[in-house]
């Protein structure tokens, strides 16, 4: 400036990677808050086509207002006061790194061929200079990069916190990048949305995050789900650009961005989240060095998303195998199916984070349908009872394909319905579907396969907990029952006997006794030998469970060929229309007292000539192998309160009314008196 005179000399950088000038430097007699404000403004060749002939032709170009005939460099010479101007190229080793602009604004000046000698000889050592400082500050670049990396690596290395290796590489990213905003959002993978997890910004105290904000999907967050870089390679979106659409546009308003670089966090083929660069202050177009650094910055944030995410899921299989274990206690030390199931449900909602109304569990009841465990319950009790105790063919109602899919092949099976992702798996023992369990969770989430696996271990268990449970009622059954006639033993009616006299005592309900003998059965014994005698007893024992109120009245094998039934709330005979209204008020100040009352039965008198006269009725000439073989019953009877004061005495006065109806012909039914003795 000071050797050519002129008022003003403005040095530009030519980046050819991107066709952009970068304003480097200004001199002049005056500066002005404008010109200051000049330095580091980009503009590209098509911006200011008059550079052109300089950078790429490399000729001084001059130009003069009053004989300037473009448009746009004449409006731009009255915008800034010039009058005269001179750009000379500025080449190092054959390589145009910028051009030096001479300007003249005191007065109206022609540059003669002296002042362009001079400009072509100062051109050379500012280009050197240029040349210089562009190698120092890649150098330093360079620096601030490996800086950045190391730190960001350092930060992996030392901590497992995803937070704070995310913090460290927004700032490290934001820094090493010089970004006015930076960005690091993670993918979920059920939902597809981005969650920013840590972000830096210039304005902000040096590492200190922003606030971080809840889900937003791709769409909402400014990425377009059809722009989304595929696999690694980054996406640099402006303001500017006349064909972005309108969507990104608008969110990148939202943040005051002008150009926007979205790098993908990419690990083991993985799309895991996203590294976001704002500019605000201006349009950036990004270097080949600067847009590895980003794929490096965003390969460190993939590594800590991937190393958090292994040590997420590691510490939720250890939670869960602990949790499974005190499941499988739990489940294995119930030894009632009701129990069992509900333990086994209680877990799994807990285990998968679920209400505990989207675990439903299911199971087969003998008519081969699958019903809510108390139903089925209920079905097998009465079934068994019944003298049944198989289970028919599996029948899944046809309106719950996912049940009936996972019941047939006895696997897991999932599928999308509705609004859920329904999950069932079958409970399975001796290669048989006894149940299963069914799980819902809302879409577009899944159950992953170690869901599956998981909930499969609790439904495994729980089966093999149920078969236990049931044989253990089967043990448990055979204990107390007799083995021929499929009735109560001797010993548990002495159990019941005593549990209902002392709720008949403690209430007043009325509990009568039947003690039955088959009549003559030693002679039948000798006639027709000992297996027709069983089956005899067997034949009893069926019209005893048939004659009695199921689940409420109590027959038993007394010993030999001798029976009971307890009926509770039962008077004996009499007036029973009164004894029955009386055996009502009385069950319901039972209840009222928060005891379990029976409903009031028929009187003792009438239950026991209806059984009498259905054993008499039977036919068993199948038995006999020949006709004419008529078995009998003597039936004697005896109530209480008010005719025994102790279980023993019950049976006393019942065996005194048995030993009535013998001595009276039997086949016949007696009833104990307190008058006389019977």
């Amino acid at each position: 400036a000071t050797a050519l005179d002129v008022w003003e000399v403005d040095l530009h950088e030519y980046y050819p990677e991107t066709g952009t000038l970068v304003g480097s430097a200004i001199w002049a007699k005056e500066l002005t808050p404008e010109d200051e404000a000049w330095v580091g403004t980009v503009a590209t060749l098509d911006e200011r086509p008059t550079y052109r002939a300089t950078i790429v032709d490399r000729k001084i170009l001059e130009s003069y207002l009053d004989d300037e005939e473009d448009p746009l460099d004449r409006q731009l010479m009255e915008q800034w006061g010039e009058l005269a101007t001179m750009a000379v190229p500025l080449v190092f080793q054959d390589a145009v790194v910028g051009c030096l602009t001479l300007i003249e604004k005191r007065y109206p000046r022609r540059f003669d061929d002296e002042a362009r000698r001079l400009a072509v000889l100062l051109a050379v050592p500012a280009a050197t200079a240029v040349h210089n400082a562009r190698t120092f500050r890649r150098q330093s670049e360079q620096t601030r990069h490996l800086t950045s990396l190391l730190d960001a690596g350092r930060a992996l290395v030392t901590t497992l916190a995803l937070d704070e290796v995310l913090t460290l590489v927004s700032r490290e990213a934001r820094r090493a990048l010089d970004s006015d905003r930076c960005a690091i959002c993670e993918a979920d993978a059920g939902t597809g949305a981005l969650v920013e997890r840590a972000t830096a910004s210039r304005r902000g105290p040096a590492g200190e995050a922003d606030e971080l904000h809840g889900p937003c999907h791709l769409r909402s967050r400014g990425v377009a789900a059809g722009s989304m870089p595929d696999g690694d390679e980054p996406l640099v979106t402006t303001a500017a650009d006349p064909l972005l659409d309108a969507e990104t546009r608008a969110a990148m308003a939202v943040f005051g961005e002008r150009t926007r670089l979205s790098v993908p966090l990419v690990y083991s083929g993985e799309r895991l989240g996203l590294l976001i660069l704002g500019e605000t202050e201006r349009e950036r177009r990004y270097t080949a060095e600067e847009l590895d650094l980003a794929r490096g910055l965003a390969e460190q944030a993939a590594v800590a998303f991937a190393r958090a995410r292994l040590y997420e899921r590691e510490a939720t299989q250890n939670e869960r195998l602990l949790a499974l274990l005190e499941t499988s206690r739990a489940v294995a030390a119930a030894l009632d199916p009701a129990e069992v199931l509900a333990n086994a449900r209680v877990q799994l909602a807990e285990l998968l984070v679920l209400p505990e109304d989207d675990v439903v569990v299911a199971l087969r009841a003998p008519d081969g349908r699958f019903v809510p465990p108390d139903e089925a319950a209920a079905a097998w009790e009465e079934a068994v009872e019944g003298g049944g105790g198989s289970a028919g063919p599996a029948d899944v109602d046809g309106r719950d394909p996912v049940a009936g899919g996972a019941v047939t092949s006895l696997a897991p099976a999932q599928d999308a319905i509705d609004d859920l992702t329904t999950l069932v798996v079958p409970l399975v023992a001796e290669r048989d579907a006894i149940g299963f369990i069914r799980l819902h969770r809302a879409r577009p989430a899944t159950f992953g396969h170690e869901e599956v696996e998981l909930v499969q271990v609790v439904a495994n268990q729980a089966a093999a907990a149920l078969e236990n449970a049931r044989l253990y009622r089967a043990v448990e059954r055979q204990a107390i029952t007799d083995g021929l006639t499929g009735l109560y033993n001797h010993r548990y009616f002495y159990e019941r006997l005593h549990e209902e006299f002392a709720r008949s005592q403690r209430y007043g309900l009325p509990l009568s006794l039947l003690i039955i003998d088959v009549d003559d059965f030693k002679r039948f014994n000798d006639r027709y030998g000992h297996p027709a005698g069983d089956q005899v007893l067997a034949e009893v024992g069926r019209v005893l469970s048939s004659q009695i109120r199921r689940g409420i009245d109590f027959p038993a094998r007394y010993g030999g060929e001798e029976f009971a039934v307890l009926l509770p709330n039962t008077a004996r005979d009499g007036a029973h229309v009164v004894g029955a209204r009386l055996a009502r008020e009385l069950g319901e100040l039972a209840k009222r007292l928060g005891a379990e009352a029976p409903p009031a039965g028929r009187p003792a008198r009438e239950v026991g000539e209806r059984i009498r006269t259905s054993i008499a009725g039977s036919g068993l000439d199948a038995v006999t192998g020949a006709g004419g073989a008529h078995v009998t019953v003597s039936i004697g009877i005896a109530a209480a309160p008010g005719q025994a004061a102790a279980p023993d005495e019950l049976v006393r006065n019942a065996d005194k009314a048995l030993y009535l109806a013998k001595r009276s012909g039997k086949n016949r039914v007696e009833a104990f008196e307190t008058w006389g003795g019977v």
